[in-house]
């Protein structure tokens, strides 16, 4: 993987009928009109406080069921992309209709409420999808001490001699997708600006991904990096998503 260098101010870049009938066809016409009864669907939905979420997010969904003849149990499925689905909980909403599952997402998902029916009420359902971004884990290394800035941020301090190495990891495993580094230069005035981007280094099979970058011109200022997950058109299970700042100093 080539060395990347950083440099000063750079561009960081039913009734039954008995009239006349047999006993037998009676109870047959009886049972007719019970089916004929459940044939209302009781409105039911599936609901969520935001659409996108942070990988691993406890997601509290709302199942909301409307009047029904006896039942008030509901039931859950996930189905996350690229896995089959399965039973979330079952549950029975409360006084106001409502029931509370909560579910750590890691993906995109599709969620059903299914309300099974009772004697008068046919079975209905509701779907919703959820989204969820990846999530970047960022480390840097080659650095020799710490140091805290008056504001607390705490800064990594390399010598312009040393290479920095950003060590990113996306989370779910994301082999052969894109991490891109980014870095932005502090200016006094105008405070982080001067964004770089490097381009894309391809994930290896843990999804893991180091980049070395040449510090000789950037004696003297501060900076930030992190890692960002760029998805690309086959990656249907999450969002594109960013690593936290990481702080340095370059010394002689």
């Amino acid at each position: 993987m080539r060395l990347r260098p950083i440099a000063l101010s750079c561009a960081l870049t039913g009734t039954l009928g008995f009239l006349a009938l047999p006993a037998a066809p009676a109870v047959a016409e009886s049972t007719a009109s019970v089916h004929a009864v459940a044939t209302v669907k009781p409105p039911i939905s599936v609901s969520f406080p935001v659409t996108d979420n942070p990988y691993g997010a406890q997601v509290t969904i709302t199942v909301t069921l409307g009047p029904t003849f006896t039942s008030r149990k509901v039931s859950l499925y996930a189905t996350p992309v690229g896995q089959p689905r399965r039973l979330v909980a079952a549950g029975t909403v409360d006084a106001d209709g409502k029931w509370y599952p909560v579910y750590s997402i890691t993906r995109t998902t599709t969620f059903t409420a299914v309300f099974a029916g009772d004697a008068r009420d046919a079975p209905n359902s509701a779907s919703r999808t959820l989204r969820a971004y990846a999530r970047v884990t960022d480390r840097i290394g080659g650095y020799y001490k710490t140091s805290r800035s008056s504001s607390g941020t705490v800064y990594d301090v390399f010598h312009s001699a040393d290479a920095l190495t950003l060590y990113s990891t996306v989370a779910p495993n994301k082999h052969g997708e894109c991490l891109e580094p980014e870095t932005q230069q502090y200016d006094a005035g105008a405070g982080w600006d001067a964004d770089t981007k490097y381009g894309c280094d391809k994930l290896d099979g843990k999804s893991h991904d180091a980049a070395p970058f040449s510090l000789s011109r950037a004696v003297g200022d501060r900076y930030r990096i992190r890692g960002d997950y760029l998805r690309g058109s086959a990656d249907t299970a999450n969002l594109n998503a960013q690593g936290p700042w990481l702080y340095f100093i370059v010394t002689k």
